[in-house]
């Protein structure tokens, strides 16, 4: 063989990467076909693991002991008896019980010899965990006042139940595409959550006055969903949709399982060719994009709405459950789960009514998402349900201003999806190792949907209350009503590394009228001329990264004999 040959062969190997472990197992196994009785529920391993999480069973070699059960609520649509089902055995079991950003719900602290039981328990209740972890398609968003809200274009329930038809407990897609896959169905002009970070978004739009969706895909927790330059009909919507997962299960990439999401299908194949594949599985000419007609959610009013909000960032007891429950049977009340982490109760005749909106025109309503921190999940640095209270967020929440709390870089308190973004980490950066937050800034959603930034990489938590009044202050003297607009018209007009001086030098007292002038007019280059002319600045330090350590250091650098 020659070096020319023996070239060419190496390249095509490295084309085509070696199937990860995870792939290695499903070869060896369909998930679909895994007998769950075989399992030893106090010593699994690996492969078990990964089989289980198909079925919404959840365990890590971290803490070995404890379980979780991920329950299926597809639009967040639940009944009172599935409720009180689900009550019932948190009660008799003493189990702590979640509410996720996903409208599901998770119990946790199982026993391991209860798992398989309560899982049965479970399915004969009418209940399912199936295809909620791993390697499927997730459940699937609408927004919670999907069927009632009087600015919904589309009734997108339909089309939800036809896909959880379609492939939920069907034994081809158990555990079969490369990596998870979320999606979301808005036929709501404002939705009531940012839906910007799923895989495949369908947002509401219009094409020749025909009311439809435009097809995003490619977003994750940390990006926001791409145009793919398709329009389709409500009745178009299932198939488009199959052929969108089928695309990702043929081609989508299953070697390192840190880049195997549509979204890295996308990064290296280009949309222009994901489209042409999605057009071969869907068997006909595809339409372009119509306009889109989906809105920002910082538009949204529904907080103005007479709904019952039930759950503290995620968590809620069994008493509230049961509560919940009862009020919905006495009062003919539909329930919810939603994206906000909570459960919702409401009349619907009363949604459609606008004389039964609550005159409260003077909150804003900043919202909290938080994730499940370490008491749920090891991964977790930070106990973030209970943080949530200990932190000074109400600084931010009384102006509007939407947090997103993760425990880790994975992002499941969508930090990148938020106004504001705060990552729990430990620093030794200024002093002996503290608790520290990482900072994101200036998420936006429609037109033109983009990621929160970086701020800080890493912020004391005894410092970030002033961190958190300056970009309130901001905000607030920007005229601007939606941080969204702040974010857009002004934060986003800079580079991450303006902002950070701009926000070192606000921490320290020492912008001045005419750079506060420059910094709302976006000017750039005249904003970074300026702030060097400030008495506090470090002339003799020339690199920017060099300029922004030393006032980091002089701002949060603990003092000797401080707590």
């Amino acid at each position: 063989m020659n070096g020319t040959s023996r070239k060419t062969e190496a390249s095509v190997k490295n084309a085509t990467p070696r199937p990860n472990r995870i792939e290695q197992f499903k070869a060896e196994l369909p998930p679909a076909r895994f007998d769950l009785h075989s399992v030893d529920w106090h010593h699994p391993d690996e492969r078990i693991r990964f089989y289980l999480k198909n079925y919404g069973l959840y365990n890590i070699k971290l803490r070995p002991e404890t379980w979780m059960i991920r329950l299926r609520f597809d639009g967040g649509i639940l009944e009172a008896g599935q409720l009180e089902t689900v009550a019932r055995i948190a009660e008799h079991e003493d189990l702590r019980v979640l509410l996720t950003a996903r409208s599901q719900m998770e119990l946790h602290d199982l026993k391991p010899e209860r798992v398989y039981p309560l899982w049965q328990e479970i399915g004969e209740a009418g209940l399912t965990s199936t295809q909620v972890l791993t390697d499927n398609l997730r459940g699937i968003l609408l927004d919670p006042l999907d069927q009632y809200a009087p600015d919904r274009r589309i009734e997108c329930r339909p089309i939800m139940e036809r896909l959880h038809q379609r492939f939920i407990g069907n034994p081809q897609w158990i555990g079969t595409l490369p990596r998870k896959f979320n999606a979301a169905i808005i036929g709501r002009e404002t939705p009531s959550f940012n839906p910007w970070g799923q895989d495949l978004l369908l947002a509401l739009a219009q094409k020749e006055g025909v009311w439809g969706f435009n097809l995003y895909l490619g977003g994750k927790n940390s990006e926001t969903a791409k145009n793919a330059d398709i329009f389709c009909t409500p009745e178009e919507a299932e198939v488009l949709f199959e052929a969108v997962l089928a695309t990702y299960r043929k081609y989508g990439p299953r070697g390192s399982r840190a880049k195997t999401r549509l979204y890295h299908l996308i990064e290296n194949a280009g949309m222009e060719q994901l489209r042409t594949r999605i057009e071969e599985a869907y068997g006909r000419k595809l339409q372009s994009a119509g306009e889109l007609q989906m809105r920002s959610s910082t538009e949204n009013n529904d907080r103005l709405l007479p709904i019952r909000r039930l759950g503290r960032h995620g968590e809620i007891d069994t008493e509230t459950l049961c509560k919940a429950v009862q009020e919905a049977r006495s009062q003919n009340l539909t329930l919810r789960l939603t994206p906000h982490q909570e459960l919702w109760l409401f009349d619907p005749k009363a949604i459609q009514n606008p004389k039964s909106k609550i005159q409260n025109p003077t909150s804003k309503g900043g919202g909290i998402t938080a994730c499940a921190g370490s008491r749920y999940c090891p991964l977790s640095l930070w106990e973030i349900k209970s943080d949530t209270e200990r932190l000074p967020l109400s600084i931010l929440t009384d102006q509007g201003i939407g947090v997103g709390f993760s425990g880790c870089l994975k992002g499941c308190g969508r930090h990148h999806h938020s106004d504001l973004g705060l990552v729990g980490l430990r620093s030794n950066a200024f002093g002996p190792t503290e608790r520290a937050l990482r900072i994101f800034i200036g998420a936006t959603q429609a037109p033109v949907p983009t990621p929160a930034r970086l701020l800080f990489y890493a912020v004391p938590e005894r410092a970030v209350a002033r961190l958190f009044e300056v970009i309130a202050e901001d905000f607030e003297r920007s005229g601007y009503h939606h941080f969204e607009d702040f974010s857009r018209h002004v934060l986003n007009r800079y580079s991450e590394e303006t902002l950070m001086l701009w926000y070192l030098l606000r921490q320290l007292d020492e912008t001045t009228e005419a750079t506060e002038k420059l910094f709302f007019a976006g000017e750039e280059e005249a904003l970074r001329e300026a702030l060097k002319t400030l008495p506090v600045y470090p002339e003799e330090l020339l690199g920017t990264q060099e300029v922004i350590s030393a006032l980091s250091h002089r701002l949060w650098d603990r003092k000797v004999g401080s707590g």
